[in-house]
């Protein structure tokens, strides 16, 4: 039998050149040749499988070189040598590489999700809890990632890393045990959302627990004064406040201890002048499941008139840019800053007024909670104190007027 030489460049650069000649073999490694086809030069295998003469593309030439090829044809022969026929291999091999490139990163599971998640929930709480989580705390670290690849550590990654990362814009700094919980139950509903499309075959996120994670927080608490000297002082320095504007918005705060979202979302409309009161429409006060109002008093008259004549033309009481409800609460607190008040805030008014209303005896437990608009008892209930109670609680806020200014 004739020896076959062994290939080399010269040998392939001399086989190329030939028209005539169709292959050539390499006699390093039995069967491996190199063949021209109508486009193209390729490396081929031949070899024998069930008794049957077969062949498998090693490469194409120059793309690969020869000893690449050798290389990769002695790996099939070690197959030959197990069992395996070399193209039925390369064949599962492809189908486990287009399964692995179909597969869809936790990114895209995500905005299926959420895209299902909107119709769910209000738009607000879509927006500053799903939307937020996603994009700040969620997908930055596990988005690119296979949805199936996704480890029960890359999650506790995620929340351990929640107490280093702050917000762009952020204006306050809120629990950060609170928001790692509400991440995790995120990360658990969306994977939920996979394994119910048999994307995964198991939810990582379960059993993971954020308070033995991240260490335990101290619950903040917005500073109030509770001394009646002390309030009283806050009050006197309020009035004399050289932004009259400004004056008169923390005055109708400290008066009726209402929240900073109430005077950012206080519309001219919700004020009934005839009956004294204001009425903020159900979801315009802190998430108010029914409708919450306000007694006036002549004093608290008195300040919305003075806003009329300066921001009549606006729907809004105390604000006539459409600025964002984040920028009014720093407003607030520049203005504290600029009295040098440090022991109190604005929210702050709400816990003065209880703690003192109720030392002092100035209205029953049910009045002084409905006045922060807190829930009392059964919703049967709620809706016959906030009925019946306005006489009482605008008794109230006069007697809460006097103090401050006796």
């Amino acid at each position: 039998m004739k020896e076959i030489p062994n290939l080399n460049q010269v040998k392939i650069n001399a086989f190329i050149k030939n028209k005539s000649k169709k292959k050539i073999s390499d006699g390093m490694v039995k069967g491996l040749l190199l063949e021209k086809t109508k486009t193209k030069v390729v490396w081929r295998l031949r070899y024998q499988f069930g008794g049957k003469d077969r062949n498998i593309k090693v490469g194409d030439y120059p793309d690969v070189s020869l000893s690449v090829t050798r290389e990769q044809a002695r790996k099939y022969k070690e197959l030959l040598a197990q069992g395996i026929d070399p193209n039925e291999y390369k064949r599962k091999q492809l189908e486990k590489i287009k399964k692995e490139q179909s597969k869809k990163t936790f990114k895209k599971v995500a905005e299926e999700f959420l895209a299902h998640k909107k119709n769910e929930v209000s738009e607000k709480r879509f927006k500053s809890n799903y939307l937020r989580s996603f994009k700040h705390y969620i997908l930055p670290n596990i988005g690119h990632k296979k949805v199936d690849e996704v480890k029960r550590e890359d999650i506790i990654k995620i929340i351990k890393k929640i107490p280093s990362i702050k917000l762009p814009f952020a204006t306050r700094t809120g629990s950060k045990t609170y928001i790692a919980k509400e991440v995790l139950g995120y990360i658990k509903k969306c994977l939920d959302y996979a394994l119910n499309l048999n994307l995964i075959e198991y939810n990582p996120a379960y059993g993971i627990d954020v308070s033995l994670l991240l260490p335990k927080q101290e619950k903040s608490q917005m500073k109030a004064f509770i001394k009646e000297n002390e309030v009283k002082e806050l009050y006197q320095k309020i009035i004399n406040y050289h932004n009259k504007p400004a004056s008169k918005m923390m005055q109708f705060q400290a008066l009726t201890a209402l929240r900073n979202v109430g005077l950012y979302r206080l519309k001219w409309e919700y004020i009934d002048w005839e009956e004294k009161i204001i009425t903020f429409p159900k979801n315009t006060y802190k998430g108010n499941e029914k409708e919450y109002i306000l007694p006036l008093t002549s004093t608290l008259e008195e300040i919305l008139k003075y806003f009329k004549t300066i921001n009549g033309n606006y729907p809004y009481v105390f604000r006539a840019a459409n600025i964002k409800e984040e920028s009014l609460s720093n407003k607030l607190r520049k203005y504290y800053k600029d009295l040098n008040i440090t022991g109190h805030t604005p929210h702050g008014w709400r816990s003065s007024f209880k703690s003192l209303a109720t030392e002092k005896r100035a209205a029953n437990f049910e009045t002084i909670e409905l006045q922060l608009n807190h829930n009392i008892g059964s919703s049967v209930n709620g809706a016959y104190f906030r009925t019946h109670l306005i006489d009482e609680r605008r008794k109230l806020l006069e007697w809460w007027k006097e103090f401050l200014n006796s």
